[in-house]
């Protein structure tokens, strides 16, 4: 026998293997083919019929078909099919067309629940504003000109005294009868009158306060006023027909004239 003729003599098995092959993929391809429309009849399949089928695929994968070679679509198809199959066999599922539909059921969400809505607590009435107690005036020696913010205490300046006075509110004991005359500096004690006057604010009805030594109090009203010069006395010092008051300080640049307000009682 040739030893170049053994392949002729005695032929390989490969090409009857390679001649299987063919035939294995027309029974894939057929069987493929069937498994679509089988796939979209199992709602009208039985559990017999699918134990058939599942016996076919089966003898196809002995074949030399492997699982890794079946169509994305197939594998699908049978994954859902066995699942089905199963709940069904197994008593879970009671209609096993409707568990063949493969219909996917999405439940819907649960309504959120509503947010709490905050109420805010009313706010609790303003108190009622208070009522301003009106000032009252008692004491003994006392000055007060509520309009001017003035209260002070008062001294007495006797009539024949020649010092200089201090920064007070005096009492001149030269005025008349029923003239209670009081006299303090410009640049102190009576400022607030003398800057009224300058600026033009003087007005009648303006009201004045005094408490005298025996602690009785009186209130006094604004009923003119005049400007004289130091030596003019007459008219401040008078004596009065009713209880009435003199306020005197000077005014000018030098303090060269005297500015004297006249004054009397409210009944």
């Amino acid at each position: 026998m040739p030893r170049g003729n053994s392949a002729v003599m005695f032929p390989s098995t490969r090409p009857r293997r390679r001649q299987l092959a063919p035939l294995a993929l027309i029974a894939v391809l057929a069987v493929t083919a069937g498994w679509s429309n089988a796939a979209r009849a199992t709602s009208h399949m039985s559990a017999s019929s699918f134990d058939a089928m599942a016996r076919v695929a089966g003898a196809v994968d002995i074949a030399g078909v492997t699982a890794a070679s079946r169509a994305p679509e197939r594998d699908a198809g049978w994954e859902a099919a066995a699942a089905a199959h199963a709940a069904v066999r197994s008593g879970q599922v009671l209609n096993h067309r409707r568990a063949f539909s493969y219909v996917e059921v999405v439940p819907e969400p649960e309504p959120a629940a509503p947010k709490p809505v905050k109420v805010k607590a009313p706010k609790p009435p303003a108190p009622a504003p208070k009522e301003k107690s009106k000032p009252t005036y008692q004491g003994t020696n006392h000055f007060w000109v509520p309009s001017l913010g003035m209260s002070y205490g008062v001294r007495w300046y006797a009539c024949g005294r020649t010092t200089v006075p201090g920064n007070h509110i005096y009492r001149w004991g030269c005025a008349g009868r029923n003239n209670v005359y009081l006299l303090g500096h410009a640049w102190g004690v009576m400022k607030p009158l003398h800057d009224l006057y300058v600026r033009g604010g003087l007005r009648r009805g303006m009201v004045a306060i005094y408490a005298d030594a025996n602690g009785r109090v009186r209130k006094y009203k604004v009923t003119e006023w005049r400007v004289v010069r130091p030596t003019e006395t007459a008219w401040q010092t008078a004596a009065q027909p009713v209880p009435s008051m003199t306020l005197q300080t000077c005014i000018g640049k030098n303090s060269e004239w005297r500015l004297n307000v006249r004054l009397v009682v409210v009944r």
